[in-house]
């Protein structure tokens, strides 16, 4: 059965609001459309590049019991999540797999109730983002005691202490963010991307910056965004980065690896997640 609820994510990439609707028919703009780049000839046409066009999703909301006190309620909720700032999305799941996509809701039409005593609005959801499933957690760097380090390039545990779960596998045709929460303490963080062949292609770092325990930095790169807590408030820390190298963090296609200049004498780690983005 097919669901769908309206929700808010936070910059740590968190659900921190949730709408859940009665029930939805009718749900249209779920599937994928392409857009093609090509050189065309007399005979064949080469393709240079291929985007995902995004569609407007439309389904009708059906608001059983109180119709139109869930109506009003509804339309407070999207309201209040509609500016620019706020992080609003839709929660799809087809009975199979739950996906999402950020976006805002454009139109919400209110009629009458129907001789059943519902209320049945047309909605349409504009997405900005692709659809994705969530990798919550997905990585994992630490070091499992003072003067024990690990710079492996894949998963692997000591005692009951996760060292490093690294791996990024991105089966998306463009390249997708990856956000990361550095914790204290650490000195100049430096986060790095590696290829399939070791090759480095993006570094994040901060030079000359000492991250204390209780501290951490959250590099969101869907955001395009950087917060540093300094154990009282987080601050804007966009700006803090070595300008000789990049700003945020984004895997190409294939498998990627990741990488934090954690030493022995470091008692912080980094936590992480992307957006398994799909078609």
């Amino acid at each position: 059965m097919r669901k769908v609820s309206f929700v808010v994510f936070n910059h740590h990439n968190k659900i921190i609001d949730r709408f859940m609707l009665d029930t939805i028919t009718d749900i249209s703009g779920v599937g994928m459309k392409l857009n093609l780049s090509t050189i065309d000839g007399d005979i064949e046409s080469v393709v240079t590049k291929v985007r995902l066009q995004k569609q407007p999703m439309k389904f009708k909301i059906h608001f059983i019991n109180r119709p139109y006190e869930k109506y009003e309620v509804l339309l407070r909720w999207i309201e209040q999540y509609s500016t620019p700032d706020k992080l609003m999305g839709i929660e799809y799941t087809d009975g199979v797999v739950t996906r999402y996509a950020l976006g805002k809701v454009i139109d919400l039409v209110k009629t009458e109730k129907d001789q059943f005593g519902q209320l049945v609005s047309d909605c349409t959801f504009m997405p900005l983002t692709a659809f994705f499933t969530r990798m919550p957690n997905s990585i994992k760097i630490a070091v499992s005691s003072k003067g024990k380090s690990y710079p492996l390039k894949y998963p692997y545990s000591y005692g009951t202490s996760m060292i490093m779960n690294n791996e990024i596998k991105n089966d998306f045709i463009e390249e997708v963010p990856v956000t990361v929460t550095i914790k204290g303490s650490i000195s100049n963080p430096t986060v790095r991307l590696f290829d399939e062949n070791n090759e480095e292609y993006n570094k994040v770092s901060f030079p000359n910056f000492d991250l204390n325990d209780n501290e951490y930095i959250v590099i969101n790169s869907d955001l395009r965004k950087i917060y540093y807590f300094n154990g009282e408030e987080e601050v804007d820390f966009t700006a803090e980065t070595d300008p000789s190298s990049d700003t945020f963090l984004t895997a190409k296609r294939g498998t990627s690896t990741l990488s934090v200049n954690l030493t022995g004498v470091d008692t912080g780690e980094l936590t992480g997640d992307w957006r398994k983005y799909n078609l």
